[in-house]
């Protein structure tokens, strides 16, 4: 467990307010019997569900044999409600994982509650300085992750995403890092985001788009793919426009292996697909058996680590799943 860098927590809370905080120490407590001291750089997000019905958690995490290491801690940063051995990052080699970033003080506390703007430049910093500490700046970042609040109305939701998103292009150099955005409930009480990522230093980056692509219903001013290396990153791919989960799970990884193609990687580098899909709870199981089947049929024998998880809500109307992806292939001069 001291080799593990980065842990994505996913779990299932129906409580409010307090009550949420409250569970999440009690879910901290019994992580922290199996983690190391100092613990990975960590994200825990309140989702809709885990991969099969009635599941209240699930876990992935990246893990590194390498001894080439920094555990990141600036004195600019937030703490958590409860005494805890995560970390705000690790510098691995020449990767930096940053854990989550929340706009909360030294206490666990939401700094400006329900504030979007503020919220978003108090994360947004909190990350530079995750970078600092690496000799790293925004010019390496490859990819993000925002994890926005999510009520159960998409409308005002997806407003949210839009303020939020204004204020990260306003800070971060252009072309941006992929992006991925998915709704979820937030765990401290008055929090509206918290955003992850992983950057590269000294690389050459190379930002790709698929052929076509400029007609799929993206984000703009954000990177489809990025390679750096041999490490290919692929944000956030979907299909709206198709009518059910079925088919946009098809598009969508129809469309990521073009990206990756594009970055000129093979679906045998896929090492880690991210899905995240929007449907209704009574149906959870089934669909998430059809979600595997589906991206399986795309893949070679040698499937990569999937991680599948229920949530709230998604950025473009009639989206129903989500697909981001990371390759490592053979290095390209």
């Amino acid at each position: 467990m001291a080799d593990l860098m980065k842990l994505h927590t996913y779990y299932v809370f129906e409580g409010e307010g307090a009550e949420v905080t409250r569970y999440w120490e009690r879910m901290t407590d019994v992580r922290l019997k199996y983690l190391a001291d100092p613990g990975p750089a960590a994200t825990a997000l309140r989702v809709s569900g885990s991969p099969k019905h009635n599941d209240l958690i699930t876990c992935d995490g990246i893990a590194t044999f390498s001894k080439d290491r920094k555990r990141l801690m600036p004195a600019h940063a937030w703490d958590w409600s409860i005494p805890t051995p995560f970390s705000q990052g690790w510098l691995v080699g020449n990767k930096v994982y940053v854990g989550g970033q929340i706009s909360a003080d030294r206490k666990g506390k939401a700094v400006a509650p329900g504030d979007v703007v503020t919220q978003t430049r108090n994360t947004l910093e909190f990350i530079r300085h995750v970078l600092l500490e690496a000799d790293s700046g925004w010019e390496d970042m490859v990819s993000l992750k925002i994890a926005y609040r999510h009520d159960g109305r998409d409308p005002e939701a997806r407003r949210l995403l839009d303020e939020i998103l204004g204020v990260v292009r306003e800070t971060l150099p252009k072309p941006g890092p992929t992006l991925t955005c998915f709704g979820v409930d937030l765990l401290y009480e008055g929090l509206v985001l918290e955003i992850d990522g992983v950057a590269v230093l000294g690389g050459k980056r190379t930002d790709v788009a698929a052929p076509g692509s400029k007609d799929w219903m993206s984000i703009p001013g954000f990177a489809e793919g990025t390679r750096v290396g041999e490490d290919v990153f692929i944000g956030g791919i979907s299909a709206p426009g198709a009518a059910s989960l079925i088919a946009q799970t098809e598009a969508s990884m129809e469309r990521l292996l073009r990206v990756l193609a594009a970055a000129r990687g093979e679906p045998e580098d896929l090492v880690k697909l991210n899905v995240y899909f929007k449907g209704e709870a009574a149906g959870e199981t089934k669909d998430l058996e059809e979600i595997v089947r589906i991206v399986g049929e795309y893949l070679p024998s040698d499937r990569p680590v999937l991680s599948v998880v229920r949530v709230p809500g998604l950025p473009h109307d009639g989206q129903s799943v989500q697909i981001d992806a990371l390759a490592v292939g053979k290095r390209h001069e």
